[in-house]
């Protein structure tokens, strides 16, 4: 059954970053695992302080990535970063570990710093598979090159770079070597973690060559990977209809919906034993058509961008996903279910409560004077998204046959449309 990760980019990104690794172990899920970033836990890429520097620094002397985030979460509560309202508990239920490489920021540096050549990504290889086994990841994405996609405010990215990263990300011959060096890596290593190849394409038919490619390219080394990993299509808004032959009566939402489904079928119906992650792209209301379809997991960025969207100020409100799911997998009456709605909209939908805190006392937190109130306010808006998740995750394994004609008889109508018109369209 699916997995979710909830990706976080621990060593980057603002201190509520950090400030979530706090209550990681206080999720009770069964099915969300977390997504974490090799670029931004290896301080060898860091060029200026961070202020999660220092407890980065001693990372590999720790030997389970479990165990060096219990570290960090003790470091970071003696700092300070913790509400006294928190509610800390010990459940440890995160499904599994995923390392994604950075590659997009990698290959930044390395066009930013005029080192880029024909070995510097390949060396790095060994290292960060020796990284991923050294603290016992579960799952890693294979290094290939890739766009750095987003930025952060202000930050933008040089003529040189959108260019030769343009270039060596669309180049299937360099990535294809870069797959073969890990590959060869594989096959004198004898690695517990589990590695997945990313595949990359611009339409249907590109993904399926590049997939043939790589599978012919295992054969070739004698080696195989554990599975793949399809990358490039969170931003739909960049795929071109006429390339994927979307069809005219499909909403922007629904495209997505449709095309990753879609390409997740395709590619798990010519490796059906492998693992099949699906990259970014896995929000909520896809989650039963990537499972359907052979996805083993997926992970999506959206929750975590639409809880931090807020700021003190209040210039910007953060935005809450409306549940369908009870703790009971019950349907709650709602419209616009698994839509993001800013906090200030709360009172026109039904919330059940969140590591014991209702929604009522959520907006409180969030609307407090105090700083770490504020910031524990948008981490349990996060965890209240990832519960829905995983109560929907929940509902799959328990109507096994027949949960997304289920799930199209909700109390919204909007979102039993979409279910039966993408259902009815792969």
């Amino acid at each position: 059954m699916h997995i979710f990760f909830a990706t976080n980019n621990l060593g980057g990104g603002g201190t509520n970053v950090s400030r979530f690794i706090i209550h990681l172990k206080s999720l009770n899920t069964k099915n969300i695992g977390i997504l974490l970033n090799y670029y931004y836990l290896n301080n060898d890429f860091k060029k200026t302080m961070s202020f999660d520097q220092d407890v980065l620094r001693n990372i590999l002397t720790h030997s389970d990535i479990r165990e060096f985030l219990s570290y960090v979460k003790d470091t970071f509560i003696s700092k300070g970063r913790i509400s006294d309202s928190s509610k800390i508990k010990n459940v440890d239920n995160i499904a599994s570990y995923i390392l994604d490489s950075g590659s997009g920021n990698i290959l930044r540096d390395l066009i930013k710093d005029e080192e880029l050549n024909d070995t510097s990504i390949s060396k790095l290889i060994l290292l960060y598979h020796n990284f991923a086994e050294k603290l016992n990841f579960d799952f890693v994405v294979a290094l290939d090159y890739a766009l750095k996609y987003t930025h952060k405010q202000g930050e933008n990215e040089s003529d040189n770079y959108q260019n030769l990263a343009s270039e060596l990300t669309n180049n299937e011959k360099e990535n294809l070597k870069l797959l073969k060096t890990t590959l060869q890596t594989i096959g004198t290593k004898n690695f517990k973690h589990k590695i997945l190849a990313p595949l990359h394409g611009f339409n249907f038919e590109s993904f399926k060559k590049y997939q043939y490619d790589i599978l012919k390219l295992e054969n070739q080394n004698n080696s195989q990977f554990n599975g793949f990993a399809l990358g490039g299509i969170a931003d739909t808004k960049k795929l071109k209809n006429e390339l994927w032959n979307v069809p005219a009566k499909l909403k922007l939402d629904e495209k997505n919906i449709w095309i990753v489904s879609k390409l997740t079928k395709q590619t798990y119906e010519l490796s059906k034993e492998r693992f099949l992650h699906v990259l970014g792209a896995g929000n909520i209301k896809a989650i039963p058509f990537l499972n359907r379809y052979g996805a083993t997991s997926s992970d999506c960025h959206s929750a975590w961008r639409r809880a931090n969207d807020g700021d003190q100020k209040g210039e910007n409100i953060s935005k809450i996903l409306v549940p369908l799911f009870d703790d009971k997998l019950q349907f709650i009456d709602n419209k616009d279910v698994f839509e993001y709605v800013t906090l200030d909209k709360i009172s026109n939908y039904k919330f059940p409560d969140c590591n014991d805190f209702s929604i009522k006392e959520i907006a409180k937190l969030y609307n407090s004077a105090n700083k770490e109130d504020f910031y524990y306010a948008k981490i349990l808006i996060f965890i209240h998204a990832l519960y829905q998740y995983d109560r929907l995750i929940n509902f799959m394994k328990t109507n096994t046959k027949n949960y997304i004609e289920l799930l199209s008889k909700s109390p919204d109508k909007k979102l039993n449309n979409l279910y039966l018109k993408i259902l009815d369209l792969i």
